[in-house]
């Protein structure tokens, strides 16, 4: 949702409308369509293969991923993506990058003013893993400078966001580009009840000696259980 948001500019469009205007090229301008664009995530773990998934009906020109373990072939090939092992070349192939990666002393930062050099001129980031992968300040000097058209997410290096976070002001050269909501899309009232479903069966495992759902295991007896924290 947030990157039809960006690339159909649709919050200016609302907006508009709200105030009571109609200036339908106002809009046009910085609107596109998402069919032909090549989209890759940075992360194509559980999250980042499910984005995958979802973007296949858009009919995009490719669809990329960047990940330090390669999908299996078949799984690759159920949604026609592409590993891209280098960053840098990644994001330079790339119309739209979605980050779909945990944080940790491997992705804080990552994107920075050094990467975004490498960014396709006018591109849309979408940030729904955790803020600090971006950095704030790089990324609102792109997104004003035009290097980069959008930048979207609920995810904040700081939560709550201070009143003064460049996330909540920061444009485009054409006064769009700002796709930022609070951090609740783990919060709807379906996904409480998931949470509460998940816990519960959890806490019965527990007491029950009952082995638990792997993917519910980060840490086990002296090391992880999952490699999503990065190679270890």
């Amino acid at each position: 949702m947030s990157i039809l948001l960006l690339v159909r500019n649709f919050i200016p469009a609302h907006e508009m409308i709200e105030r009571g205007d109609w200036q339908v090229s106002d809009i046009a301008r910085d609107a596109f369509d998402l069919e032909g664009k090549v989209v890759g995530t940075i992360g194509a773990g559980r999250i980042g293969y499910r984005v995958l998934q979802r973007l296949v009906p858009f009919d995009t020109k490719e669809l990329l991923y960047y990940d330090y373990a390669q999908l299996p072939s078949d799984v690759e090939k159920a949604v026609k993506a592409r590993r891209v092992e280098d960053l840098k070349e990644f994001v330079s192939q790339c119309d739209v990058v979605t980050v779909n990666a945990p944080l940790h002393h491997g992705t804080r930062n990552l994107v920075n003013r050094d990467l975004l050099a490498h960014f396709k001129p006018g591109a849309w980031i979408v940030n729904t893993a955790r803020g600090a992968i971006c950095n704030a300040e790089d990324i609102a000097e792109a997104l004003e400078s035009g290097k980069i058209r959008g930048y979207s997410g609920d995810v904040w290096n700081v939560q709550p966001a201070p009143k003064d976070h460049p996330w909540r002001y920061m444009k485009n050269p054409l006064g769009a580009g700002n796709g930022m909501v609070p951090h609740y899309s783990g919060t709807t009232l379906d996904a409480q009840e998931r949470y509460a479903t998940g816990t519960k069966s959890i806490l019965q495992n527990f007491f029950e000696n009952k082995p638990q759902n792997p993917a519910n295991v980060i840490v086990g007896l002296g090391k992880y259980e999952t490699k999503a924290y990065g190679q270890r």
